[in-house]
């Protein structure tokens, strides 16, 4: 591995890191992401019978608030249910897109270096193959083996940041709809949750 590396030349050292980055962000992009964390099952059940009961005080509100992105909504109509329900729809508006915001982060990084990950290895390959060239023209003439040899090595650096792009735009992709799912789920529970309290 490290003989591919060292054979790509400097521009594989950018394209590590880029995959680096990629694996990080997806791997804390798959935790964050998870349904359990952002709309667990049967809290707005668990909220709206404390609602009912007239059990949440302050501190648990903050507690709810802080466990999940659903908790941070409902615990925001609560907050602003003394309003009137356009009012209060685009109170809730205004908190989903701060949920939004947080689902989406380092998504925007992840697309940005899937897509300059080919561009890194197709500059790295032009950059070997100029030296290539150039090598052959002072030394040692048309050798058709060190031309080979030398074009060989400049490619590796195209094949390597395919290899880091490719399964980045898919991860992005995922994560894209993933977003949008759980948009969507989140959506749902707030508005049956305030069909619940304006009865």
């Amino acid at each position: 591995m490290t003989d591919f590396i060292l054979a790509g030349g400097p521009f594989m050292w950018p394209l590590l890191a880029c995959s680096v980055l990629i694996i990080t962000i997806s791997v804390e992009r798959l935790w964050f992401l998870q349904e359990r964390l952002v709309t667990p099952n049967g809290l707005t059940n668990q909220i709206v019978n404390l609602f009912n009961k007239d059990l949440i005080n302050h501190k648990q509100s903050n507690e709810i608030a802080e466990l999940s992105s659903l908790g941070f909504l409902l615990i925001s109509v609560i907050q602003y249910k003394d309003l009137p329900r356009q009012n209060l729809e685009s109170k809730i508006e205004e908190k989903a897109i701060e949920v939004k915001f947080l689902l989406e982060r380092n998504l925007n990084m992840l697309g940005t270096i899937a897509t300059i990950s080919p561009l890194l290895g197709l500059l790295g390959t032009v950059v070997g193959m100029i030296t290539a060239f150039t090598g052959l023209t002072e030394t040692s003439g048309a050798n058709p083996d060190l031309l080979a040899e030398g074009i060989s090595q400049a490619l590796i650096t195209t094949a390597f940041g395919l290899f880091i792009a490719v399964p980045g735009l898919v991860l992005h992709k995922y994560f894209e709809h993933k977003v949008s799912f759980l948009l969507i789920s989140l959506q749902v529970e707030v508005s049956r949750f305030i069909d619940v309290i304006n009865r």
